[in-house]
């Protein structure tokens, strides 16, 4: 299957929801999935291995997780393992209205994060704890009804990013472990993002692996979670979206950069995963 279009609360003034200390088994976690907003969320217990991306990540208590808005992602936690967490998933709009010079400042982060792969960071106890106090003032604030909730609501959201850019916006030696997945399975994720615009056919892959196609298909499903076509086909929906936001190229020039030939099958396959046009999602996003 394709991965979950996740649905956002829309019901606060201010775009946003928070998850506070939430404890999750296999069952109740949710497969790939993917949405328009950023996330962001602290381990306070347990360890898992997450798939970001197109990477693997070794988690666990005391890691803090970014993920930025339409990248697919999901965690992988062993049966009878637990994850305890407190997440915030936001607009990225709501970064944008600011004082600042520069906009794209309290975004620098999730850019940073998607740009250099690394989506996982360890801040020092006394910083996350200093997030943690955030995250519960944020809860109370939800439960205000005056005038002042919208405003000191959208305060605390930025305060607690400008604490991860201090935090996270760093050096460090948080190695991708995972050694439980094939080398070829982690180099041929790099090359598929490297190459969308190409013709990703599956053999080529398994022959470039040297591995046997059915054996390549199977080890892939087993590692990622989707088959290879419905990865495939996600990650050139990522990029399209991409695209369509942050350039004026054409339809069909960014149909073709992702490795369609078939404009027909470009829109079909777009309004599949996001229920709209290419076109469509395009004025909605840049309004």
């Amino acid at each position: 299957m394709d991965p979950i279009r996740k649905p956002m609360d829309q019901s606060h003034t201010i775009p946003f929801h928070l998850v506070p200390h939430t404890t999750k088994t296999s069952v109740e976690e949710l497969p790939h999935h993917v949405h328009d907003w950023h996330e962001l969320f602290i381990i306070h217990q347990g360890s898992c291995t997450f798939f970001i991306d197109d990477m693997f990540y070794d988690v666990k208590e005391g890691d803090t997780v970014i993920i930025p808005g339409n990248v697919i992602h999901c965690s992988i936690l062993k049966k009878g393992d637990t994850l305890t967490t407190t997440a915030l998933f936001f607009c990225p709009s709501l970064l944008s209205s600011t004082l600042s010079s520069d906009q794209e400042l309290l975004s620098s982060l999730f850019f940073a994060s998607k740009q250099n792969k690394q989506y996982r960071y360890h801040m020092a106890p006394d910083k996350q704890q200093e997030v943690c106090s955030l995250f519960e003032q944020l809860k109370r604030e939800t439960m205000q009804t005056d005038h002042y909730s919208t405003e000191m609501t959208a305060l605390i959201i930025r305060t607690i990013i400008i604490l991860m850019n201090r935090s996270c916006m760093t050096p460090n030696d948080l190695t991708i472990s995972t050694p439980h997945i094939p080398a070829w399975i982690k180099d041929s994720l790099s090359y598929i993002d490297t190459h969308l615009k190409e013709d990703l056919d599956l053999t080529m892959l398994a022959r470039r692996s040297s591995v046997h196609p059915s054996y390549f298909s199977k080890t892939f499903k087993t590692a990622v979670g989707l088959t290879y076509s419905e990865f495939v086909k996600s990650k050139r929906m990522v990029r399209a979206k991409e695209w369509l936001i942050s350039t004026d190229e054409s339809i069909q020039t960014i149909a073709e950069e992702c490795g369609y030939s078939s404009m027909p099958h470009f829109f079909r396959t777009f309004r599949s995963i996001t229920g709209m046009t290419p076109s469509s999602y395009r004025k909605r996003t840049l309004k």
